[in-house]
């Protein structure tokens, strides 16, 4: 086979649920983020000092009006994201990909730009099938000229004519 794992696939993305990240994967990355965490925040407060640090997550940069994410943000993996990727329901994925798609679209609001941006781990319990449901119901849609896999793009519904 060659180097490209992708010359196999036939490129499309299924609509139902992505596979599970491994027990082991999400282990580490739970447990180790606590030794990296400090080597990265030192990081961050030095180019942050040097930088000027406007718009920083860590320091208040979110705009106001942007609901939290209970789930977490993505900068850490939070204990609540942990046991959903080892063991959520569908009801639970999509309770998480709702607050992700509502926070994303408040981000948005700020921006005259007509897409957002939601990483699988949002919505990878629930597939596109059902991300494509909640995001209808806030008026928008799937970006299908876009689709890849780890993030999807979505877009504003036009207003009916």
């Amino acid at each position: 086979m060659s180097g490209n794992s992708r010359a196999g696939t036939s490129g499309a993305i299924g609509h139902g649920p992505l596979p599970p990240r491994s027990a082991w994967g999400l282990r580490c990355q739970f447990y180790l983020q606590w030794f990296y965490l400090p080597i990265g925040f030192t990081v961050m407060t030095v180019l942050l000092l040097f930088g000027g640090g406007a718009g920083s997550p860590l320091f208040g940069g979110t705009p106001k009006g942007v609901p939290k994410d209970p789930y977490g943000d993505g900068f850490l993996l939070s204990r609540r994201q942990y046991q959903l990727e080892l063991n959520g329901t569908p009801e639970q994925w999509r309770e998480r990909a709702g607050f992700a798609l509502r926070r994303a679209i408040a981000e948005n609001s700020q921006s005259s730009d007509e897409t957002i941006s939601l990483p699988a781990r949002a919505y990878r319990g629930m597939g596109l099938a059902g991300l494509e449901e909640l995001a209808g119901e806030l008026g928008w849609r799937l970006d299908r000229e876009r689709l890849r896999f780890g993030a999807v793009v979505l877009k504003r519904m036009a207003a009916p004519h």
